[in-house]
Order: structure tokens, then sequence, then C-alpha cells
């Protein structure tokens, strides 16, 4: 399972999985010097300025340096000055006659309504985020890839076995789910592939840790106060719902070493979720920014990247003003979650290495074939 949590490819680790469709690129981008994914416009270049260049060609945007106009322009440096960026991509040959046939030969195919600039974050509404969730848990998962599965070294005490492999098949329904949702979310697809694949690759067991928070709310019970029966205190939940239909019970996680894991969840996400009264758009929304997180090493559109997650940052803020108006610092309150989400996250990765569940193919691999299946 090592496979599955290589280092994406960076400017000291280039290497790119057999299977990545940069993985046989001999040419550097003349523009930035990263790995070309082909001819672009007449020029070997990435991913990231053949959309640079579209973008600018197709919305006739200009822009203006802040410096002397001869800014460096290199794979660490691309984003810092679009002006200078701009003028490379014409220097090294970059056509926008090109661009513009490839839109009047695309538009022959396609629908009016279908041709839309992909540069604008304005459809990134909270209606859409929260029709991606809704959209996605409609999803069963019946048909979802396989990810991982016990193995035949699984740690995993006998009589656990059956158990923890129905876990892992909601597990994989879960990643399914998790694949949709993203896959929803207003220009995610827009992204190139490679920065879909480590988005959700860093993203995915925490994307599913705040669903199962989230669903374990439903078991947290109130009963009056001994002190003062017009008071109700909140007791931790004895249940935890991992999936439709399926729980786990705290005394099965002690016995299978989960239990730290098991409370923190509850104690520090549903519990908190369960005192703010937690809606479900609050929770569509945090799951669109864990999932947009910038600060990924190796994207390549960084900036598009930065430009959605802003947009649903203000989409939290936005429903927090105007549905709970009174509650001051409500929206610091939800982004607080976020710290000890990421925490657990990685506590519960330590525990399938741990136990040794096998992952069917490097997560790359599964990732690349989830997103090219029809929704």
């Amino acid at each position: 399972m090592d496979d599955s949590i290589s280092e994406p490819p960076t400017p000291s680790n280039p290497t790119y999985p057999a299977n990545h469709p940069l993985a046989n690129s001999k040419h550097e981008c003349q523009i930035c010097g990263d790995r070309a994914s082909g001819k672009h416009y007449g020029v070997y270049s990435c991913e990231g300025c053949k959309g640079f260049f579209k973008r600018t060609v197709r919305k006739d945007l200009t822009y203006a340096c802040r410096e002397q106009k001869n800014c460096i322009i290199d794979k660490r440096q691309r984003n810092r000055c679009q002006y200078c960026r701009y003028q490379k991509c014409l220097v090294c040959g970059m056509k926008r006659e090109a661009v513009q046939e490839e839109r009047h030969k695309g538009s022959k195919n396609l629908k009016p309504e279908e041709i839309c600039p992909t540069s604008t974050v304005k459809d990134l509404t909270m209606e859409r985020i929260l029709e991606a969730e809704n959209k996605s848990e409609e999803n069963k998962g019946e048909g979802a890839i396989p990810y991982i599965r016990v193995g035949p070294n699984s740690l995993i005490p006998s009589e656990y076995k059956s158990a923890v492999s129905h876990m892992c098949q909601i597990v994989n329904k879960a990643l399914a789910k998790i694949i949709d949702f993203a896959r929803r979310v207003p220009h995610f697809s827009d992204l190139c592939k490679e920065d879909q694949i480590l988005l959700l690759k860093s993203s995915w067991n925490e994307l599913m840790i705040i669903s199962v928070a989230w669903r374990s709310v439903e078991y947290i019970e109130e009963e009056d106060s001994p002190n003062d029966p017009s008071k109700k205190i909140t007791r931790t939940p004895e249940l935890m719902c991992l999936g439709p239909n399926f729980t786990l019970h705290r005394n099965s996680a002690q016995q299978a070493g989960v239990a730290p894991i098991f409370d923190r969840v509850l104690n520090e996400l549903s519990l908190k979720m369960n005192k703010l009264s937690f809606d479900k758009a609050e929770l569509a929304c945090l799951k669109a920014i864990i999932l947009l997180n910038p600060e990924i090493r190796g994207l390549v559109n960084k900036s598009d990247v930065e430009n959605l997650r802003e947009k649903a940052y203000v989409c939290l803020e936005d429903h927090c003003k105007q549905n709970h108006s009174c509650e001051d610092g409500r929206f610091a309150q939800l982004l607080l979650r976020l710290p000890p989400l990421r925490s657990i996250s990685l506590k519960c990765l330590d525990h399938l290495f741990f136990f040794r569940l096998i992952a069917d193919k490097p997560l790359e691999t599964f990732l690349i074939e989830a997103l090219d299946t029809p929704m």
C-alpha cells in the first residue's frame, strides 16, 4: 500500500507514475520549464501555461506588470506576473489564432450554452455546492471501483475480519461518493486531470471523516441534568455511523484498538456540530473548502484552485450572515473544526497501514479510473 502515498511530482521529485499522462513526456514547457504535456498552439508547453494562454485569448484579457516587465517566469514563479507570462507565451511562439480556430471548430458540435469561459467562478454558489452534496448522497456506490480490502497478511484478528471486510466495502462506496461530489462542484472538472487527482488524493480521508461525524450527530442524546431538571446535558454517543445502515459501537472500536480515534471524531467533531446546529449547507461548503486546497504540492494551476477556494469561503461566510445573523463568530467556529479534522484523518491513515489493509492499486491509478467513469 506504500504506492498509494507516494509524493506528487515536484521539482525535486519529477517522476510520474507509469500510467500518468505526462509519464512519457520528453519535452519541457518552453514558457516555464515544467514538464510539457504536448504541443499546444504551436509550442511545447505544460497544461498550466496552455490553459493560461487559452483563457487570456478567449476572454481577451489584458494585464499589467508591477515591476520592469522582465519578471522571471519559471514553474515556481509563473503565477506571480500574468503580464510577463503572457508576453513570454507570445515570444516563445504561441499563436492566438490557434486558440480562436480551436474554439471555432469546437463550437460546431456544441450548443450555445455549452460555450462559456471556465475561468469565472460566479456559478460556484452555496446552492450549487449543496446540490453537489445532495446528488452525491443519491449515489449508492453500487458500481464503485474497489480500492481497499482485507489482504492475506492483514493484522486484523480472524474474528473481526468479516466485519472489517464489510467496513472496506463501506469505504469503497464512500470513496465513490466523494469523487462524485468533487466532480459536481462547479469548475472542479475544469481543472487539469493532474490537479484533480492531487486534490482528491490529499483530501479523501478528511472528506470521509467529516461525513462520518455529520451522520453520527443523530446518535447524540440529551438527558435531564441531575442538578437542574430544567436543563439538558449532552452525552457522548456510543455509536458512530460509518455509512448507511452501518454503525460502530464504542466497545467494538476499543476491541479493535481504535477507541482514541472513535472518541476524537465524536468529541471534537460530532458534538461540536451538534452544539452549533451544523446544517447540511455548511457541511457541503466545508467539504468544498477541504477539497479545494491550493497548498497541495505539485498543483499545475494553483491560482485557479485558490480562486475556487476563496469563493467557497465567501459562500460559507455569506450563508452564516444570512442564516445565523445573531451568532457572531459562527464562520470562524466552523473553520476551527478543520485543524482537528486534519489531525484525526492522519491518525486514521496510520491505522490503515498498521492493520495492512490492502489497496488493490495505487491511489493515483484508482482515481484516474474513477474520474474517467461516467457519472
